[in-house]
Formats: C-alpha cells, structure tokens, sequence
C-alpha cells in the first residue's frame, strides 16, 4: 500500500523564500565588501606615483631618442647608409659565387662536425683503454698486451681524426675569409651602423619594456599582480644599520624609493617631486654612500617603512607648504604622523646627520652648511652656555675680564653691554632692549641690571696701569694694519673684501671687528697689547707679529683713530635705587623667605645693593659662559644641554603663540629661536624673572639655517660602528691638526684644500688701488690675482692635485719655522708669519698633520744620493735657464720687483723634500695654479730648449737639476 505524501507546509515555504532571498542579499553584501576590501588594498598612493613616473620616463625616453643621434651622427649615418646600400648591390652583383661559397661552408660545417664527433668520441674510448692497460698492468693482467695493442690503434685514429678536423677546419676559414672579402663593405657597414645607433637601440628596447600595454595592464590586475607586476613596493635593507622602536633594535627598511622612482636616475633633475633626481647623484646616491649599502632614512630620518606622505612622517619646511600639504588629510593644515620620534628633516637640514658616520673629524667634506654651523658654534661659544659634548675642553670665547678696568672705563662698559652692535659689527650678544614685546617697566628695568653689571666688573677688576705709548704715525699704522697681515683675521668696518656666504663664519671674522677701537681701549693698554696679546690673555688666540716699538706706536695710533663718538653720546641713565631694591628683593626671596629677604636687603648699604644685583644679573645673563669673571669660575653653565638636542621630541618644545606662525617641527623652533631667542614669550603674562633670557645675536637667516643644522647634529642615535667611517692612523693625525689649523686661523693667510687665503683678497684691492694711482706706470689690471698670489702666503694644500706642503718641506724644517719663523723664506714681502708660541706638542702635531696630508715619510725623509757629474749638469741648465734671474741665491737679491722674486735656494737642502723639487720642476702650475714659474722642461724632447743636454729628456734634465739644487746651501 503506497505511503501517503506529507502534506506541505506553507509556513516553511515561506522561510525557506525568506531565507533564500537573505542568503542572496548577505551573498551581494559579501561580495560586494571583499570586492572593496580588495580595492582598498589595491588602491595606494604609492601607485599613482609609480603609473605617473613610468608616464615621465617614457616621455624622457623618447626625448632621448629623439636626441641619440647629433646632426654630426646624422650624417654619419646617412654616409654608412650609402656604403651599406653600396655593398649590398657588390654582393647581388657576386651572388653566385656567395651562395656557391655559403653552400661550401655549410657543407664542410657538417663534415666537422661529424669529424668532430669522430675525433671527441675516440678521445674518450682512448682515455678508457689508457685507464685499462694500467689496471691490467698493475694487477698482471695477460690482456696487457692486447689491450696495448688497442691504445696504440686508437691513437693514430684520433690523430687522423684530429688532422682531419683542423683540415676541415682552416678549409672552412678560408671560404669565410673569401666571403668575408666579397661582403667586406656591406659588413663593415653594417658594423659601423650598429655601433653608431648602439644607444638609440637601447633606448628603444628600453621604451618597449617600460611603456604601457595590455601586458603590464594584466600584470597589474588586483590579485593577479600577486605574480609579477610592474608597480610594487621597493625595498632597501642597509647591511649594519638599525632602527630604535619602542627600545628595540629593528633592522633598517626604506622603502623610500617606492615612490622617490628617479631619486637614483640621471635625466629627472628638473622633475616634480617624488620624482626627482637626487643632489650630487655620483657622492650621495652611487658611490661612497651608495644607496643600496647606507638607505636614505639613515641621512633624512623619516619612518623608511612607510608607503603613503604622512606614515614616512613627510616634514614641511615652512607654514605655507604645511599648508599646502593639507590635501594629504582631513584638516586644512598637513598633520604629521603621530608617535613617530624621528620624523623627516626638513629641507636643508640633512647634512646634520652627516657626523653619525663622520665621527672624531674637524670637517665632513662636502657638507658645507654643517661645517659653517660648527664653526658658528665655536665661534660665537654656545657651549659656553649650554653643555654641548665635544666641546668641554674648548676654552671661553670672549676675552677675560678679570682686569677689564685697565683696558678700559665703565662709561664705555654701559654703552657696549646694553647695545653691542651700536660701536660695530659684533658677535657679542645683545641681552637688554631686544624683546619685540618691550614694556617701559622692563626697559627701566633693563637700565636698572646694566647699571648693576658695570658696578660689579668694575669692583671686581684688578687695575694694571700702562705707560703712554710712543708717538706714532697714524698713515703708517694704517698702512702697517693693511700689510703686515691684522686683515687676515680683522677687519674695519663694514669691509668686505675675502669674505663670502656667512661672514661671521669667514676667517678674516676670525677676530673681533676693529672698528671703533679708539673708543673701546686706552692707548697703553692697546700699545702692550698688539706688541704681546700673551702676556695679557695667555689663552689668547692672537698670535704676535713681533712689532717694534715704532711699528707698535703707529698701529696705535691707527686703531685709536679709529673711534665713535656718536656711540659715547648715548644717553646713560643714573641707577634707579627704587627699582633696583625691588629686583634684589625679588632675587633674595628665591632663596630665603620673605622676612628674611627685607632684613637681608636692609643690612645693605647703597654699594653692596648694586653690588648684589650686579653678581645675580650677571648670574642670570650666564655671562661666564663667555668671560672669566672674578666670583664666577667655577660656576656651572646657565642653558639647556644640547648634547641630543637633535633627537628633542616636538612635543616638548614650547612655540608659545608662534605655533600659527611656525610649522610644528624642530628646525623650524630652532631657526625662530636663533633669529628670535625671546619671542616665545610674546603676549604672555610672566614675572620678569621668568621671562626667556638667551640674548639676541643678530643672526642672519644663513645664519640661523647653519646653526639649525648644527645643532641637528647633536643627536643621541648611535650609527654601529661597522656602519661609520673609521679613520686610519694618518687620518687620526691630519684630525688632530685639522683642529690646531682651525683654532689658528691658518687660512686666513693660506689656501689649504679648496678653502683660506682671504688675505688674498686684500692684497688684490690694495694692488687695484695702487694701479688706479698710476705707481707702477703701464700696469696691467688683469694682473692683479697673478700679483696677489706673487704677494701672499703660500699654498699649504693643493686639493685638486693632493699635494702640499708636507711633500714639499722637510719637518724639521717646518717644526723649526713654526717655532720661530723670524727668518722668513721671501723676506721682501709685507705681510709677516705670526709667532704663535705654539708648545712642543702642537708644533708636532702640526708637522705631523701635513706630513699625513701628503702621505709622505715622517718625521725623516732618506738624504737623495748626488752624483757629482750629474749635479754639473745640472748646474750648467741652471745657468742656461737663468734662474738666479728671480730666485734668491746665496742671500744675493735678483734685481727684481718683489712680486717677480722667488725664494732663496740657497735654503733647498734644509728645507725641501728632493722629490716634491722634481714634481714642481715638471709642472708648477699643477701644484700652485696661477704661479709665476714657468714650465721649463717640457716633456716631449723635440719642444726641449736645450735637447742636446741628456737628449733632451724631461725626468733626466729634472733629476740634474735636483742634484744641483740640493748642492746650494751652507756646508756644500
């Protein structure tokens, strides 16, 4: 009996419809959200970049081939055109006899070949049956015979074999070479065709690889660009270099150049951003810091994981591209990425991470923003102030003021400390009347505390009374002043001459600007000063001229000249006492309580309440830092360490009210603060005691951008050693005498590397002048740097031609110089080597500085062995060449005007390394460019003046006249 069918239940059709059209709806969402999801993942900025760059190098590609062949090449071509057309027509004209010789060659290539085949098979069953008769040998085998028998028959067939290849062989060259004859144009053509378009060829198969298509365009299909696309993340992994996060040591990764496409490209220079090509491509980016060896974040910080503008923290250089970065995010300003403790430099800035790798050197080559910095910092003495490490050891920049009433009177005191720049230009600071926000109480106040400091130097100073000078004559001083070489570290006024980009950074700033000296010093002081600055100041960096006591007298006079009187009529305003008791109280309250405080002050008379207030002002001010100063010697240093300045998190620097003006980044806060040091006090309500009190320096914004990048470099991030670059034992000593150099001002006199010799520039000007004056008669203008550089100091350091004077003097010559160089080489120059009463060790290290330099013996160097027959030689070209004509010889003087006179060569044997006389002989101009030594011994024979001496050879007639040279001199 059939089973009857259930009967159907319309409330479970209903759900099951409910349910399907559910399922299709979740379906759609599903599909839907993993087709966003996908999209998401797949649509980054960084592609947009990449499609837009490929876009630029096709572009630039075709440009370039439009470009490979010169108007020259042009019609090269069309000429090797013709002579292919030429050859071809000569081989259809021998067609015949080619494909008659091409069936012959093909013919004979198939018989090598099975000869070949022949001749290889047969060496191998002839090793085998070696490798037998040995074994049957050796074991006594009674096949030995026999198998003899068979390596012997073997033998001479592979020889047959081998005679029948090489037959084959040069049977087959020979119709080659026929061919080749009967072809000879058409081929030579075609050579010379491919040769010329050889880069057009390239560059159009690089324009197929790289220019879009329906290949790339699949490649890069969402999920399909999991095999191999063209756009994709670029990732560089520095070998030895680690990121700090979250106190852990992770390996560096850039991926920087996912999107910086050209950052390593020629051609893209003048390309937007992303894609431009870096700066100096051939240093930063392709050779010593190679970027597949050092990364880009290790040089501009950033987060060199990131892949989009705001996570690689992108930092703007100033408040209107801040602004305009805005389009990256949501507000109207860029945002920078969060929680991010480096984040990118701004521009400008880079050189900064220079000295994580460049440690323990007085310069980093090439990066000459920083180095500009470092010496602003030295000179303008930031550690004094704030605790730099590095700099402990360095001494205080501004002179000592212990016995400051000799040198000059309080009168002058209240006008320099109040308005320095009011006398001269000046690198000392400006603490009073430089707020923006400048209230009448604070300028009462101001005059109040200035007051109170003079007070103070003025009690505290030890008087030294100096007698009256002798009369001098202020034309001859001045004259003195222009030649004797003060203009090398000094200047007058506002005079220019030598100095480019920073000036307070330029070597003829070196020492204080003498403007307005008459008015600063007394005259006696002054007398016994410029006679012997030690004796005054031991730590003083001015070395001595050894000045008579006539030239003495006249330079004085010069300098007393030299004065301001407008400067001395500003007003001075008599102390305040009721506002000077308010201060002192306000300074005792900070340390006793306020009962205390008024019975403090009130057992105070008149003298000891200035007093007080003149101790704590200067306190206050960290005038120390700069002076010694009685009381204050062992007082610790009033600012902020700047020892990891560079690694301050931004978010604890405080912009004030400047945040509307300033991007939220610290160089833009340090550059503000350089400029500005009080202005992130502006519009708020402080006690005047809280108020911001760095002085003002009057930087430029050159300037401020330097010591921005200075102070950048205080970092705590630490470079592994394996990563730095270490120096060698003779880098080490030219380190050590790259800092004495530099404290010296050596190259205020002298061009060592591609840097100094500023004097130059005045010399130059003081010959214009005298041509403008007609002194010399018919004198040529366009001689003036040839006669400059006849007048001036020498070159201590070719950098171009890597030689200097370590190869040229023997150290103990230049040990001896330095110590006393009263007996000078061209004594009939102006301009005087300083003594510098440099102690045994710094004269050492100074020798030994130029000996590495020059990577020459130290501290002897081997006597050259003299060949008397040759050194007669020499003597007879010595003659012949006249050149007693301008050298000195023996103390006897040429008749000569001083900028045509060379230096004594009775002084060779002692002074001079006999290989460096050889390299001037053979080029001059290569060692010192713009020298008056002529090139006297050419190095072809035929251009030889006298070709009949030692057959006119250049190195022969060099190494005669060496021997000779080398004879000169007392005992010889």
């Amino acid at each position: 009996m059939a089973k009857p069918e259930p009967e159907s239940d319309p409330r479970l059709a209903a759900r099951t419809q409910k349910l399907n059209v559910l399922f299709a709806l979740s379906s759609i969402g599903l599909f839907l959200t993993t087709g966003l999801m996908v999209w998401a993942d797949y649509d980054r900025e960084w592609r947009q970049y990449q499609t837009e760059f490929n876009r630029l190098r096709v572009e630039l590609t075709k440009e370039q081939i439009e470009e490979a062949l010169s108007p020259e090449d042009a019609e090269r071509l069309r000429e090797i055109e013709a002579q292919l057309l030429r050859g071809r027509e000569e081989a259809e004209a021998q067609r015949d006899e080619i494909r008659k010789i091409q069936a012959e060659i093909d013919a004979l290539q198939a018989e090598w070949y099975a000869a070949d085949q022949d001749y290889r098979f047969t060496k191998a069953k002839l090793d085998v049956a070696r490798y037998e008769l040995d074994e049957a040998v050796h074991s006594g085998d009674a096949s030995a015979d026999a198998r003899r028998e068979a390596v012997g028959d073997l033998d001479r067939r592979w020889a047959e074999y081998r005679l029948e290849v090489e037959d084959l062989q040069a049977r087959s060259d020979a119709k080659k070479a026929r061919l080749g004859e009967l072809r000879s144009v058409e081929l030579e053509a075609e050579k010379a065709r491919a040769e010329l378009l050889a880069e057009q060829t390239r560059l159009e198969e690089l324009l197929r690889r790289i220019e879009p298509g329906v290949v790339s365009f699949v490649r890069n299909l969402p999920v399909l660009d999991l095999a191999n696309p063209s756009l994709k993340v670029n990732q560089i992994m520095p070998s030895s270099l680690y990121d700090d996060v979250i106190f852990t040591q992770t390996p560096k990764v850039d991926r920087c150049t996912t999107c910086h496409q050209g950052i390593d490209q020629k051609g893209f220079e003048t390309a937007p951003q992303p894609f431009t090509t870096h700066p100096e491509l051939e240093l930063y980016v392709k050779g010593p810091h190679a970027i597949d060896r050092v990364g880009c974040t290790v040089c501009h910080l950033g987060r060199g994981r990131g892949t989009t503008f705001v996570t690689a923290a992108h930092t703007p250089s100033t408040k209107e591209q801040e602004k305009a970065w805005g389009r990256f995010s949501a507000t109207e300003y860029y945002k920078p990425m969060k929680h991010w403790d480096q984040p990118m430099l701004a521009r400008g800035a880079t050189q900064s991470q220079c000295v994580k790798c460049h440690r323990d050197v007085v310069e980093v080559p090439k990066a000459h923003r920083l180095n500009a910095g470092i010496e602003l910092v030295e000179r303008y003495g930031c550690y004094g102030c704030h605790k730099i490490k590095g700099f402990e050891t360095r001494r205080k920049v501004g002179p000592d003021l212990s016995r400051i009433a000799s040198k000059t009177g309080e009168e002058f005191i209240f006008r320099w400390i109040k308005e320095p720049r009011g006398l001269r230009p000046t690198r000392m600071p400006q603490f009073w009347d430089v707020r923006i926000d400048e209230a009448p109480d604070l300028l009462r106040r101001n005059n109040v505390e200035a007051n109170a400091v003079v007070a103070y130097l003025i009690d505290k100073s030890a008087v030294e009374s100096y007698p009256k000078p002798p009369p001098g004559d202020l034309e001859s001083g001045r004259e003195l002043v222009e030649t004797v070489g003060c203009l090398a570290c000094h200047r007058v006024g506002e005079d220019l001459r030598g100095i480019e980009g920073l000036s307070n950074a330029s070597y003829r700033t070196y020492g204080p600007n003498l403007e307005g000296t008459g008015t600063k010093v007394d005259p006696g002081w002054l007398y016994a000063w410029v006679r012997d600055p030690k004796a005054y100041w031991p730590e003083t960096n001015m070395p001595s001229l050894r000045l008579t006591e006539q030239e003495a007298a006249d330079i004085t006079a010069y300098l007393m000249s030299l004065e301001n009187e407008a400067f001395m009529e500003r007003d001075r305003p008599e102390m305040d006492t009721a506002v000077r008791d308010e201060i002192a109280l306000e300074y005792l309250r900070e340390r006793l309580t306020v009962k205390q405080a008024e019975e403090s002050l009130a057992a105070m008379d008149d003298r000891e309440r200035t007093l007080y207030l003149g101790e704590r002002t200067i306190f206050r001010s960290g005038c120390f830092g700069c002076h010694m100063i009685p009381g204050f010697e062992t007082t610790m240093p009033i600012g902020t360490e700047l020892s990891e300045q560079g690694s301050k998190l931004v978010d604890r620097l405080d912009f004030g009210y400047e945040h509307e003006r300033l991007p939220h980044t610290l160089p833009a806060w340090l550059h503000q603060k350089f400029m500005e040091p009080r202005i992130f006090d502006r519009d708020k309500d402080k006690r005047p005691w809280d108020l911001l009190r760095m002085p003002k320096f009057h930087f430029t914004s050159e300037e401020a951008d330097a010591l921005v990048t200075a102070v950048l470099s205080f970092t705590k991030e630490k470079v592994p050693a394996a990563a730095q670059r270490q120096l060698t034992a003779d880098e080490g000593f030219v380190e050590r005498g790259r800092r004495l150099v530099r404290d010296s001002n050596c190259r205020g006199c002298h061009v060592i590397g591609d840097r100094g010799g500023t004097i130059r520039a005045v010399k130059a000007s003081q010959l214009e002048a005298l041509a403008a004056e007609d002194v010399f008669g018919d004198f040529d203008p366009t001689t003036v740097a040839s006669e400059a550089l006849a007048l001036s100091p020498p070159l201590l350091y070719n950098e171009e031609a890597r030689i200097g004077e370590g190869a040229r003097v023997q150290s103990h010559w230049l040990h001896e110089f330095l110590r006393d160089p009263s007996d000078p080489v061209r004594p009939w120059l102006e301009i005087r080597m300083p003594t510098f009463g440099f102690t045994e060790l710094e004269l050492n290290t100074l020798t030994h500085y130029f000996a590495s330099l020059d990577l020459v013996p130290y501290p002897f160097e081997p006597q050259a062995d003299i060949d008397p027959e040759t050194a007669t030689i020499g003597a007879d070209l010595f003659r012949k060449w006249e050149c007693a004509k301008c050298h000195v010889v023996g103390g006897r003087l040429p008749n000569q005007p001083p900028e045509n006179m060379a230096p004594d060569l009775g002084m060779v044997r002692a002074r001079l390394r006999p290989g460096w006389i050889k390299s001037w002989l053979e080029d001059p101009q290569r060692i010192q460019p713009g020298t008056r030594m002529p090139q006297s011994f050419p190095e072809r024979p035929e251009d030889n003046a006298y070709p009949d001496i030692l057959g006119g050879k250049q190195q022969a007639q060099i190494e005669a006249v060496t021997q000779y040279l080398l004879t000169l001199g007392p005992g010889e």
